[in-house]
């Protein structure tokens, strides 16, 4: 019985022994690759900022798809949005929301482009990649209607 538990001794010493041996020794500075790594994960942020060609595709009163042109003026930060409509005074658009790829904008109330009388407020959900943007349009019209839509639009150059 001592010889078995002599042996089972020695032979769990020596595989915690190797255990040790085997582990890693701690390091308190980062490896470079994983300092490079961070720098290019933190410099991949995309450039919103610019002048971006819009489609809103939505429906009119009667039911039929149309599709809105409009430029959007959109600067780095949530400040000095603009939204141009062909023929009309430039609307401010405010930036509800903005985190990595994606904004969430605020525009209106103003005159609607597809229900002539009404006025309209709009909010999208934009997400942007290189030089294209795509998201969803919710428009809100003064007589209480919701219609929503799809954008998708490019920046101009």
């Amino acid at each position: 019985m001592r010889a078995v538990i002599l042996l089972s001794t020695i032979c769990l010493t020596g595989f915690a022994t190797a255990a040790v041996a085997q582990r890693p020794a701690a390091s308190s500075k980062p490896k470079p690759a994983a300092a490079a790594g961070a720098q290019a994960a933190a410099s991949a942020k995309p450039t919103i900022a610019g002048a971006w060609a819009m489609e809103s595709n939505v429906k009119t009163a009667a039911g039929k798809d149309t599709v809105v042109r409009s430029l959007v003026t959109a600067t780095a930060d949530a400040n000095g949005w603009v939204t141009h409509l062909a023929g009309r005074a430039p609307i401010a658009t405010r930036v509800v929301a903005m985190g990595g790829d994606s904004v969430v904008t605020e525009a209106g109330p103003f005159q609607s482009v597809t229900r002539p009388g009404q006025t309209v407020t709009t909010r999208e959900t934009l997400h942007f990649k290189d030089n294209a943007v795509w998201g969803a349009i919710e428009a809100r019209f003064s007589n209480g209607e919701v219609v929503k839509g799809t954008v998708k639009g490019t920046r101009k150059k």
